[in-house]
Order: C-alpha cells, then structure tokens, then sequence
C-alpha cells in the first residue's frame, strides 16, 4: 500500500514538472470542440482536451498551417477568439514536447445579410411579349446566402414552368402576361442558429402585348358648311401608348401618339371626289405595322334596291325565321328604312334590324309584302330609293327531299347519257379505223400478187379453144342432163 501511494506522488510530481504525452506506452490524443461557424464582430469558444484525463496539460491552437494562436495549460484548455472576416480556415489544437494533433474544424467567418435590392435586365421592366427578363438579387454585403423570390405575393418555386431560379437570379426567357406582376426577393444567412434575413423592395414587372395589324375605316358627316371624313385608325389588341400616321397615297399627313389602341384623323372630303387612298401606320417600340389601303370616295346612293330573303328552318323542316337584306346598287354611307304591307315596320315586334339597319331578321315569320327603301346617311334631304316589295311566307320543307331525289337523279341520268354517247363515238371511230386498216391491207396485198404473177398472153390458146368447143357441143346436145354432161367430160365442170 506504501509502494502504491508512493507511485501516484511521483506520477503527479512528473506531470506538474513536465507535460506528459505518453502512459502506459499509450499517446495522448487531445480533441477538439466548438462551433464551424459564426458571425462576423462575435465571439466564439474552442475547447481541446483529452477525454478521460484529468490533470493539466498544455494545449496549442493552430490556424491551418500558421504559428500558434493561443497556448493554455489546463485539463481543458477554452480558447477565446473575435470574429473577424480573417478568421475563416481550419483550427486545430496540439499538446506540447510532441503530443498529437487533434481532430480538425472548418470555421466560417458569416457576414451578415445588408442591403437587399432587386435589378432587372432590361431596367426599368418593361417588356412586350416574348422578350427576355432577367431580375438579380443584389445585397450590399453578406455571405453564405441563400435566396426566395415572391410574385405577386406568393413564393416562387424552383419547378415552376414560367421561372428559372439560379443563384441570386430569375430569369424568364419568353415573357407572357402572366410573368406580369409584382416582384421582391429575400436573402438570408445559411446559418444553423440564429440565421438573419434582409428583403428587396417590390418591382413591378410590367408586359405589353404585340399590338395586331391596324385597320382604317372612315365615317362622313355635314359640318354645316360640307362633308367631313372622320378618320380611324385602331388595332384590336396591344398595348398602349401607340403612335398612329395618316398616309395618303404615301405621304404622311398627320401623326398622333396616345395612350389607346385608336386615334381618330379629321379630313374634308367631297361627294364624288375621290381623294386617294389612304393607309394607316402603328407603331411601338418593336414593331411598326401598316393597314390595308382604303379608297377615300364617298359614292351617293343610288341605281336599284334590292331584297334577298334566306330562311332559317328548325330540325323539323318548319321555317323558324327569316333573315332579310336591303340591297342597293351603289351607296358609301346607306341608311335603311323597313315596311311591311307599305306600312313603316313597327319599333317593337318580332324582329331585329342589325347593321345599321340594313339586315332584317324575323323571328316569328308572319305572311306579309316586305320591303325596304335607302338613302344617303349624311344628308337628310336626300331622297329615298325603294325597292319592289317580296312576299314573304312561311313555309315548310316536306316537298324538299322528293326535290332533290328528282335533281339527283336527273343529273345521274345526263351523266349516263353523256357517257353512252361518247362511248358509242369512240367505238364507231374505231371501227371505221380498222375497216380502213383491213382495205389498204387488201390493196396492198392485191398488188404484190399482181405483181408477181407471170404474165399471160390476151391472145386464146389453141387448147383453150378446143375445151370450149367440146364444152358447147355437150350443151347443145339434145336430151343431156346437167348430170350426165358432168359425167361425160367432168374437167368442163372444174
């Protein structure tokens, strides 16, 4: 028991008088504890100690590969620092006379988030549909940051379809409306304690429509003194502003910017007088369109007036309605005037006048003498040109379908005919080709015999001249049969 107390004396004694870094044959390996990150102008604690051990040893702290920071002789040795932007890098710590390094931690010096603002590409934001946007979050200082963009008030996810996210960017490469709206974003510390955060201010994002293809139109009123042509020039879709040009056979006669999809032009013009043709230009910041031209003329009513009739039936063949037009041979500007059995159309009833009167439609069709009568719009005192009056009647549609069976099959019976006609030509013209064939060829072939035939004499023969004379005297023999003349001298029969 002597010998026992006597041996931790002296091991205590040794270790006060030197540090000790090996026992038993075993190396003392210290470790290493404390935080990996932190922010700048804070303070922070590393630890280093050898688990288990209980008396004072000496430890260093290392900075990656520098000298010695700080030194501590302790059981655990509490390392104090200051943060500043330099102390980044990895810490370690050491015993001294040749102990063992510790374990390693890799420190992060965090830079508090400050100053959040938004940039856009192009700036301001102001983008017609189809162009690209590209919008940064900027921060005037901060480290270890990680950003959350919002439109309209609603977070924007990473997998959205309409947005890119990547880094302190978003980026839109084809703009629509729906890219349209408000935008801010926040930027925030990856910090595991404590994380700080700091938002932009709201931009909004503003996306124009391609306007559509300008039309030109013209009306014509009496100002007391003449006629004026009150111009307009409108597109159907867009965005304002838009800057309108009145061009007349290609001179430019007026231009007007506003903030519409309209803009109206004011020119006298004369009855007969034709003053040119007249286009209209609209024109954005991207696309400058121009209208299909239009003849500024203005022609007075005139010549015949008209009415066609179309029926519009239900799915049982019975008429439903009717819709009538009121037809003039010439006129720029007609206005139009209805009757019915030479009585002025009542204002309320079963029909409608659209387009500028000039369609009338029946919905109930009631037989009656409809017509109709025009004159120039512009001018009150013009007179009126009627047209003759069309009986109007409802009607079904039974004896339709034995109609068209008869015009069916009629055609199908001209085609028939045609057809067997043209057949029956074709066939005679063949034939007459191959009896005019078959002649030259018999010709030909007489020929070529006659040709190679020997030639006889035209003078009798004297054997020829015998057999005719036998041939006579059997015939004339009284009593001889055709028969028996056969029998006789057969060769005459030949």
């Amino acid at each position: 028991m002597m010998a026992g107390s006597l041996r931790f004396l002296l091991l205590s004694l040794c270790v006060l008088l030197e540090p000790v870094t090996e026992i038993g044959g075993l190396l003392l390996k210290p470790v290493l504890s404390g935080p990996s990150e932190a922010y700048v102008r804070s303070e922070v604690q590393f630890d280093c100690a050898v688990p288990g051990w209980s008396s004072p040893l000496t430890y260093e702290l290392y900075k990656d590969a520098g000298d010695v920071i700080a030194a501590e002789n302790n059981v655990k040795a509490t390392f104090t620092l200051q943060v500043n932007e330099e102390s980044k890098g990895e810490y370690y710590c050491r015993l001294t006379a040749g102990g063992q390094t510790s374990n390693s931690i890799h420190f992060q010096a965090v830079i508090p988030v400050l100053g959040v603002r938004l940039s856009s590409d192009p700036d301001p934001a102001i983008l017609y549909e189809g162009q690209k946007l590209v919008l940064r979050c900027l921060v005037r200082k901060g480290t270890h940051l990680s950003f959350t963009w919002y439109h309209n008030k609603q977070e924007v996810n990473s997998s959205s379809e309409l947005h890119r996210l990547s880094g302190d960017s978003l980026t839109m490469d084809r703009v629509t409306e729906m890219h349209a709206g408000i935008y801010s974003c926040t930027a925030r510390n990856q910090m595991t304690v404590n994380p700080r955060f700091s938002s932009s201010q709201s931009l909004h994002v503003t996306v124009r429509k391609h306007i559509s293809v300008p039309s030109l139109s013209f009306t014509v009123f009496s100002n007391g003194s003449g006629l004026t042509a009150n111009i307009s020039c409108r597109s159907e879709r867009g965005s304002p502003p838009v800057t309108f040009r009145l061009m007349l056979d290609g001179l430019e006669l007026n231009v007007k910017r506003v903030d519409s999809l309209e803009a109206w032009f004011v020119l006298p013009i004369s009855v007969g007088l034709d003053l040119g043709v007249a286009q209209c230009e609209a024109q954005t910041e991207t696309q400058q369109l121009l209208s299909d031209p239009e003849r500024l003329l203005v022609v007075p009513v005139g010549g015949a007036v008209r009415v066609t009739v179309m029926y519009l039936h239900d799915a049982d063949g019975m008429v439903s309605a009717a819709r009538l037009t009121c037809v003039p041979d010439r006129g720029t500007f007609p206005t139009f005037s209805w009757h019915l059995n030479h009585s002025s159309l009542p204002a309320e009833g079963a029909h409608a006048v659209t387009h500028h009167g000039q369609i009338l439609i029946l919905t109930e069709v009631s037989a009656g003498f409809y017509g109709c009568r025009a004159r120039d719009s512009f001018n009150d005192s013009s007179l009126w040109v009627k047209s003759e009056d069309i009986f109007i009647q409802k009607r079904d549609l039974s004896a339709t379908p034995m109609e068209v069976i008869a015009l069916v099959f009629c055609g199908f019976l001209s085609i028939v005919i045609v057809f067997c006609s043209f057949f029956m030509f074709w066939c005679s013209k063949r034939r007459n080709n191959s009896c005019k064939h078959h002649s030259n060829q018999d010709v030909i072939q007489s020929e070529m015999t006659t040709m190679d035939a020997p030639v006889v004499s035209s003078e009798p023969q004297p054997e020829e001249m015998k057999t005719v004379n036998r041939f006579l005297e059997i015939q004339t023999r009284p009593g001889a049969s055709v028969l028996q003349r056969r029998l006789r001298d057969p060769e005459l029969f030949d």
